[in-house]
């Protein structure tokens, strides 16, 4: 296989994966607001929307967490009835800003344009859901999404991530192509996995500092679960109150939950050991990728519980080198 071919076959599947994630997380996070007693509140979880859908690479990510603390903190001294930002604003920079590369409308629109470059490696199946999924997102009123379509246009946005991860399944050789297109879907999964708890910590310290520690607290956790389709499985694992040690553990560690990060490692440590595209000498991707996926699985929220915030960054950093390497052993 070229390795243009693998690298549109890979971001293809990044690019997939994050649309779903950012409408998840909008969807659930902007009807969480209509709960919200205070603007302040409201501010906060809006900033974290924003937040999500900025551009971010290993070096940037601790400033931009700095910028978002400062920001959403500059935010808790304004008076309640003055308005700091304009939610419309902010909903159509997140789902159609196409100067934005990380809105929703710029993801699908560059998983297509790479799925478009390798149209003769998937089926007819596969790339007309892509191109269909596109088209959609495109042609959508912005003027209806910002008055009362938020809730359509981000469900069928997921739905559509999920009727094309299917068709990927069901009608491609699992082969080499089929595996770089999953290998994207499952590096982007666990980067945005910790990016939204690291997003849901900041907000809950910000809340905790106003003092709306509880039940704001628990709730925020309760809207993080459903943001990463998590909340009912999480029940049947947890009873009782949820709580900041089960939800952290739950989707860090749980080695069964598709959506938990150690699972998703899991499954990129499974792919590149199956990729026939060998590469010269050690392989540092397989050994990155196996330290990453170890340290998670025998990860005790103990030993991460005071330094939890940092611990995230540390480990989304490791998931930006694990995609460079990736890069350099297949695509350079």
């Amino acid at each position: 296989m070229l390795a243009r071919v693998a690298n549109s076959l890979y971001w293809a599947g990044r690019y997939l994966e994050r649309s779903e994630h950012l409408a998840r997380y909008l969807k659930v996070q902007y009807f969480s607001t209509f709960d919200a007693p205070t603007i302040q509140q409201k501010e906060v979880i809006l900033r974290s929307i924003l937040y999500m859908a900025t551009r971010h690479s290993e070096e940037e990510e601790e400033e931009n967490q700095q910028t978002q603390t400062q920001s959403q903190s500059q935010t808790q001294t304004q008076s309640q009835t003055e308005h700091i930002i304009d939610e419309q604003d902010i909903l159509v920079e997140v789902g159609f800003n196409i100067q934005n590369p990380n809105s929703i409308l710029s993801s699908v629109q560059f998983a297509r344009e790479n799925a478009r470059n390798v149209r003769y490696t998937l089926s007819s199946e596969l790339w007309e859901t892509i191109n269909q999924f596109y088209h959609y997102v495109k042609a959508y009123s912005v003027d209806f999404y910002k008055t009362r379509g938020l809730y359509d246009f981000t469900t069928n946005v997921i739905q559509h991530c999920h009727i094309t991860r299917s068709y990927a399944d069901s009608t491609l050789l699992h082969d080499d192509a089929w595996a770089f297109l999953k290998l994207g879907i499952y590096v982007e999964r666990a980067g945005q996995i910790i990016r939204i708890l690291n997003s849901k910590v900041m907000d809950i310290q910000l809340l905790a500092q106003s003092g709306q520690e509880n039940p704001l607290t628990a709730y925020q956790w309760t809207t993080t679960l459903k943001t990463l389709e998590a909340f009912d499985m999480y029940r049947k694992v947890y009873k009782g109150t949820t709580n900041q040690e089960n939800v952290i553990a739950f989707l860090l560690t749980h080695p069964t939950f598709p959506r938990s990060v150690a699972f998703t490692l899991d499954k990129v440590t499974f792919i590149l050991h199956r990729l026939s595209i060998e590469s010269t000498g050690p392989s540092k991707v397989n050994f990155h990728a196996g330290k990453l996926v170890s340290n998670f699985r025998f990860l005790e929220y103990e030993d991460i519980k005071n330094r939890l915030p940092s611990f995230l960054i540390s480990e989304l950093k490791k998931i930006y080198t694990l995609n460079d390497l990736i890069e350099q052993q297949y695509f350079e």
